[in-house]
């Protein structure tokens, strides 16, 4: 009878131990599921002169971006924008923080839903936002149109503020570089797309693609060099243009809207892609970037 009580007694126990460690591999699983769904959605645009101050055009792409839901836009081009418009213009959308340091030509712009600290001041003749959103480094770019000279001491200067940051923290550059990539070069090497960039050339007076006959690719082969990855290319092999979109007539096609990520970042990848629709087609000359990432 002892015997029975003990083995009775023994038995609750043991159901109950299971039941607690049940609970917990179940509250343990619920948690992981949790940190693997949850996620940042990051657009870049370039929006060509700010769309051009056309208001059927502003209205279409907050549908659009509503649509989207991106936590983080980073917008280039900004032309018609103040830093007070900016304001009225994301928060309409659901973003209620904003940085846009000039409003003069072409400026840059950041919005998110989440806050957006450690803003960094930067020289007037250069389009670039730094700060940080959570725990990440965000550099909003748009690199000179003119000359791969220009473009070239840029992305020294914006390499010098990247180099200040500790390899451990989580950085992502984004924008219009006005660059193409050594990653695409075969794509590039044949005879109708180097009449295209010559063609450019002369079309467009002061603008140097061109260094000794061939394409420039030092500002991008500047950031690959540094331990950057082209988040477009990790997901494919492949080429697609970023510009022109079909609001241009001319095929002068070309990448040079990228979102980067460095090392830090790279077990938080999960999707880039560009967005090309009915809407993208003509809202501007380039077709938006998307990067999702894992949120640690």
């Amino acid at each position: 009878m002892v015997g029975q009580q003990l083995t009775k007694n023994f038995l609750v126990k043991a159901a109950c131990f299971l039941l607690v460690t049940l609970h917990v591999i179940s509250c343990k699983k619920k948690e992981e599921t949790t940190t693997q769904v949850e996620a940042i959605k990051v657009l870049s645009y370039n929006i060509y002169e700010g769309f051009r101050g056309d208001e059927a055009t502003i209205s279409k792409f907050k549908k659009w971006a509503d649509t989207l839901n991106a936590d983080v836009i980073a917008f280039q081009e900004m032309k018609y924008f103040t830093k007070e418009s900016l304001k009225t213009f994301a928060a309409e959308m659901g973003y209620p923080y904003t940085v846009m340091f000039h409003e003069s030509g072409l400026p840059v712009a950041l919005v998110s839903r989440f806050p957006i600290t450690n803003i960094k001041t930067v020289p007037s003749d250069l389009h670039l936002i730094e700060a940080q959103i959570l725990s990440y480094h965000f550099f909003v770019i748009h690199l000179n149109a003119a000359t791969y000279e220009k473009r070239q001491q840029e992305i020294a200067i914006i390499m010098e503020r990247v180099n200040k940051i500790s390899n451990n923290e989580k950085i992502l550059m984004m924008g219009d570089f006005n660059n193409m990539s050594p990653q695409d070069a075969k794509d590039y090497d044949n005879t109708a797309k180097m009449n295209l960039v010559a063609q450019s050339e002369i079309n467009n007076p002061g603008t140097k693609i061109l260094n000794n006959g061939k394409i420039d690719y030092a500002v991008i082969q500047t950031l690959l060099d540094n331990g950057f990855y082209d988040t477009w290319k990790m997901f494919r092999t492949g080429y697609e243009k970023s510009a022109p979109t079909k609001l241009r007539t001319h095929n002068n096609y070309t990448r040079i809207d990228y979102i980067f990520a460095n090392k830090a970042l790279s077990n938080d990848f999960t999707k880039s892609y560009m967005v090309k629709d009915e809407f993208t087609d003509y809202a501007s000359d380039h077709y938006p970037m998307v990067f999702i990432y894992k949120k640690r």
